[in-house]
C-alpha cells in the first residue's frame, strides 16, 4: 500500500486554498513509470509532495520524482534529512523517558481494536476520540447547506487541533493515516465548496460522505469495536 500523507506546518490553511481558483490537475510519473494524471498538489513538505487524484490521497517522495519535478518544489535534501533525524530523534528520547518507571509512575495505556497495533495512551486516545467529534459540526453544517464561508470558519480550528494530534503517531501507523486522511476529505469538501458557489461542478456529496467513513472506522479502532469482518 502506497504510504499516506501527513499534515504539518506545510500545509496550506484552507482559507487561503479557496482564496486562490482551483487550478487544473497535473499530471506526474515516478521515476519507475507509476503515473498520477489529473493531480492536485495538496500539500508540500521537506521530503515529498501529496497528491490527490480520483483514486485517492498519495505521498510521493521527491526522491521518486524526476529532477526537474523536485526542482520545481524547491527540494532541499539536506533540510528533508534534518527532519528526519529530529523526528527518530525525538521517538527515540520519548522512548527512552520511561526504562525503568513502575507501572503506576508510567500513563496507562489503551489497546486498538486490531491487535497489530501498537497501544497508545488512554489520555491520547481520548484526544483523538475527541478530536473526532469535532468534525460532527461540520457534518452537520454540510447537511444544512453552508457555504463555504462558513464550513471554513469552522474547519479551521479542527485543522490544528488534527495537526497537533497526528504528529504524536508514528509515521506508518493506519491511525496516523487515517486521521490525517479524514481531515483531508474535509479539507477538499471546502474546496469543492468554492467551486460550487462559482458555477463550477456539484456539491461533494461523495467526498463528506468518504470523510464520514474514515472518521467512523478510527473511532471503531479507538473504541475497540470492530467485528471480526472489519478488522480483517
Amino acid at each position: 500500500m502506497r504510504r499516506v500523507q501527513t499534515m504539518n506546518k506545510t500545509t496550506l490553511a484552507i482559507v487561503a486554498a479557496l482564496s486562490a481558483s482551483i487550478a487544473l490537475g497535473d499530471d506526474f510519473k515516478t521515476i519507475d513509470g507509476k503515473e498520477y494524471k489529473d493531480a492536485k498538489v495538496s500539500r508540500v513538505e521537506p521530503d515529498g509532495i501529496v497528491l490527490i487524484t480520483k483514486s485517492g490521497i498519495s505521498e510521493l517522495f521527491f526522491t521518486e520524482l524526476p529532477k526537474e519535478v523536485q526542482e520545481r518544489f524547491h527540494y532541499n535534501p539536506a533540510k528533508a534529512a534534518a527532519q528526519s533525524v529530529e523526528q527518530n530523534a525525538n521517538l527515540t528520547a520519548r522512548s527512552l523517558q520511561r526504562p525503568d518507571v513502575t507501572a503506576n509512575a508510567t500513563e496507562s495505556m489503551a489497546k486498538s481494536g486490531i491487535e497489530t497495533l501498537p497501544p497508545i495512551t488512554v489520555k491520547l486516545n481520548d484526544e483523538l476520540l475527541n478530536a473526532l467529534k469535532m468534525t460532527d459540526k461540520l457534518d452537520a453544517l454540510y447537511k444544512r447547506g453552508c457555504s463555504s464561508a462558513e464550513f471554513v470558519a469552522a474547519a479551521l480550528p479542527v485543522e490544528s487541533v488534527f495537526m497537533n494530534l497526528q504528529k504524536k503517531l508514528p509515521k506508518g501507523d493506519p491511525r496516523r493515516d487515517l486521521l490525517a486522511n479524514s481531515f483531508d476529505a474535509y479539507q477538499n469538501v471546502a474546496l469543492v465548496l468554492k467551486a460550487n458557489e462559482q458555477g463550477r461542478g456539484q456539491r461533494p456529496d461523495a467526498t463528506i460522505g468518504a470523510a464520514g467513513v474514515r472518521k467512523v472506522i478510527l473511532t471503531k479502532i479507538l473504541q475497540r469495536n470492530m467485528t471480526p469482518e472489519e478488522k480483517n
